[in-house]
């Protein structure tokens, strides 16, 4: 019987109506251990818990920039992440999270930032390859496809890290950090469909580039629960096993 966790979900969403990592939170409440305690902060409104003590952290998406740290936010939010991949803590970060686990791993290595914008952006459902076994991933198909929304990435493996997953568009989708239960990954499969057809839409409106919009309205054909299921199962699974 897995122990019950308490969650802390850094919220670092900038679009309104995405604040407080709903669909995040919906996941956690769903896979984690019975009895679990998900919490919700938000970092862009300063409100890091430095001194709580947690079993796990999922580190959402955003439309923050991840090359620019000049936001007051950023550099408390950057030193708490810095601060648990120091202790162990079992992290799982999505999309900004996962660029945010790169950044800062580069740096406690003494390296400026492996991040770039990306060449093409990938905005829809698309085909991820698995490149390598993971824990996070155990139980997923080599191939699957999932909810994409970027155009920054992290170019190269991160220190201490190994590469597990890619896309045509993206060479580095997910990564672990050997020895620590440290997971990124760029896509986001917390998505479901309504959420990620609007989004669409609303990029197609914002003049995002149509060609690096891809597979839009197809998603009740595309989409997959059991790749929520299996990433944030497998996640807290670990968490609960430490």
């Amino acid at each position: 019987m897995q122990k019950p966790l308490k969650i802390l979900i850094i919220d670092n969403n900038r679009v309104e109506k995405s604040m407080g990592s709903k669909n995040i939170a919906h996941w956690a409440l769903k896979m984690a251990p019975e009895g679990s305690e998900v919490l919700v902060r938000r970092a862009p409104e300063m409100d890091i818990p430095h001194d709580m003590a947690v079993d796990a952290i999922i580190l959402s998406g955003s439309k923050t920039s991840s090359l620019e740290t000049e936001e007051p936010w950023i550099r408390p939010y950057d030193e708490f992440v810095t601060s648990h991949l120091e202790k162990g803590t079992p992290i799982l970060g999505i999309c900004y999270g996962h660029q945010t686990i790169g950044r800062c791993l580069a740096r406690m290595n003494g390296q400026a930032p492996i991040l770039r914008t990306a060449k093409d952006g990938e905005f829809g459902w698309i085909e991820v390859r698995i490149t390598d076994e993971s824990r996070l991933l155990e139980g997923l198909h080599e191939r699957f496809i999932t909810y994409e929304s970027h155009f920054e990435e992290v170019v190269e493996v991160p220190p201490g890290a190994f590469k597990f997953a890619e896309t045509d568009r993206c060479a580095i989708q997910g990564f672990e950090v050997r020895g620590k239960p440290v997971f990124g990954i760029q896509f986001h499969p917390e998505y479901g469909i309504d959420e990620a057809e609007a989004a669409l839409v609303d990029k197609l409106k914002n003049g995002v580039h149509k060609e690096w919009i891809v597979n839009a309205g197809k998603g009740s054909k595309l989409y997959d629960e059991n790749v929520g299921k299996v990433i944030f199962g497998n996640f807290f699974g670990i968490a609960s096993r430490r």
